[in-house]
């Protein structure tokens, strides 16, 4: 089987993301796995760097970088991008799919896996002779991109369940392949060198790994009042992001202890989770969050930290023992943090979450939908 896949983002801020997971941990085979993708700005002072044009192996995987023009430009010259397009830049659309036949032509690529690259690179082309697929990562806010994806794909993967139950309107049946964990990866942190490092020794440390969470900041608020009754807590914002600043303006407001690392290589990653006490998931309570499948959540509980976690439909369906659900309401959230701190707790075996059991999900999913479109 030759795969050909359209990630979405860029190739160096896949690292830790669901698409090089998989790729990563792809079954042994005589596959061959291709990765359509581009490179971001750096900085303004290397505004060429997005139109580089290169393929590379990394891994198993070769790696072909197109050239795409940053989405910034549409706000500031050509004006579509200003208005929020859920399909970026015209121009950046035409280029991939032509680069996407160009690669399915060239390489006799089998199947075509795309994820929410609309913001980034539109939409793929739909028109393709092979099968395509789409990873439905997130829900999509967009009806009219929502109802292009689904329609022009021969499957869908789906993320969570709630999602798999969207699509049914849409007279699909989608395949439930949800995010993963590497056990392995977080088990090898080192949680006592971690804690001498940040001076976190003899703390309470609640942690937000990866800042996704809600603008609103009532997590913050909540972790205030939780520390009025549980001393020595320290909040560990792990990551970086526009949400940092504002973490950290409303912090000092309250004055809640806390300590930013800014953002980390996923190698190091582990080292946070094993640093934890307690884990915090602190979405807002809306259509978006109730279908993900939360990679955060998964990876407290392999590290065997509890979560406080805002009460969301996938989390309900998922029923960790570990993650206790609440209302995004200050007071509410900081109970949930008070109890979670002080009750022992079971933990979710998270072996069936494992990226290498996913991957064989994938694949074996992959090859029956090429049997089928042979008949």
């Amino acid at each position: 089987m030759k795969l050909l896949w359209i990630p979405h983002k860029d190739w160096p801020s896949l690292d830790g993301q669901r698409e090089r997971w998989l790729l990563d941990s792809w079954p042994d085979s005589e596959d061959e796995l291709h990765i359509l993708t581009w490179q971001p700005v750096r900085d303004f002072g290397t505004p060429l760097s997005s139109f580089g044009w290169s393929n590379y192996r990394q891994g198993r995987i070769t790696v072909h970088s197109r050239p795409r023009i940053p989405n910034v430009m549409g706000r500031h010259v050509m004006g579509r991008f200003g208005k929020d397009c859920p399909r970026g830049l015209w121009a950046n659309e035409q280029l991939f799919r032509f680069y996407a036949r160009q690669l399915v032509r060239n390489l006799g690529i089998d199947v075509l896996v795309y994820g929410l690259g609309h913001k980034a690179v539109g939409l793929p082309p739909f028109d393709l002779p092979i099968a395509r697929v789409f990873d439905c990562l997130d829900l999509i806010i967009y009806p009219e991109v929502e109802a292009a994806y689904i329609a022009n794909s021969d499957l869908v993967l789906c993320t969570s369940r709630v999602l798999v139950d969207r699509l049914q309107r849409f007279g699909k049946q989608g395949v439930y392949v949800p995010n993963g964990v590497s056990r392995s990866r977080i088990s090898c942190g080192q949680r006592d060198r971690t804690r001498a490092e940040l001076g976190l020794q003899g703390k309470r440390v609640v942690s937000l790994i990866g800042l996704t969470s809600s603008p609103s900041l009532f997590f913050v608020d909540a972790l205030t009042l939780a520390a009025r009754q549980v001393p020595n807590i320290v909040f560990l914002i792990v990551g970086g992001g526009d949400l940092l600043g504002p973490i950290v303006a409303r912090c000092r407001e309250l004055g809640l202890p806390f300590v930013t690392t800014g953002w980390v290589p996923n190698k190091d990653v582990g080292n946070y989770f094993m640093a934890t006490d307690l884990g915090l998931y602190a979405g807002d309570s809306n259509a978006y969050f109730d279908a993900a499948c939360p990679i955060k959540v998964l990876e407290y509980t392999a590290a065997r930290r509890p979560v406080v976690a805002t009460d969301l439909e996938e989390l309900r369906r998922i029923a960790f023992p570990n993650v206790r659900l609440s209302p995004p309401d200050p007071a509410r959230f900081a109970s949930a943090i008070i109890t979670s701190l002080r009750e022992p707790t079971e933990f979710a075996d998270v072996s069936g979450f494992e990226w290498v059991r996913l991957a064989q999900i994938v694949r074996q999913t992959l090859v029956e939908l090429m049997q089928e479109r042979r008949r």
